[in-house]
């Protein structure tokens, strides 16, 4: 019995670790979309302010349909992670 429960025990921390890798790709590729769109370099507050107000003007059902899909909608971000884009001749001298 108590190895029937190691067994399970490990099989959930794996898939807690596998959930973990799965948002972080999520989350890279989401950012790559962003970087996309915001070709001469971005700030991670102005694409939050953006979705903020876009969730904000959105229909209440809408809002629901996002919030099935992600239940911790962050309103907040700090703006002083913006990313500015690096020249070719900064990257040569960093590298």
């Amino acid at each position: 019995m108590a190895n029937k429960l190691l067994t399970l025990e490990k099989q959930i921390q794996r898939l807690r670790e596998k959930r973990n890798k799965l948002y972080t790709q999520q989350a890279v590729l989401f950012y790559k979309e962003v970087e996309k769109i915001f070709k001469d370099g971005f700030c991670r507050g102005l694409v939050l302010d953006i979705l903020t107000q876009t969730y904000e003007t959105a229909s209440a059902i809408q809002q629901q349909e996002w919030e099935k899909r992600a239940p911790s909608f962050r309103t907040r971000f700090p703006d002083s992670n913006c990313k500015k884009p690096q020249t070719t001749e900064a990257a040569h001298h960093q590298g």
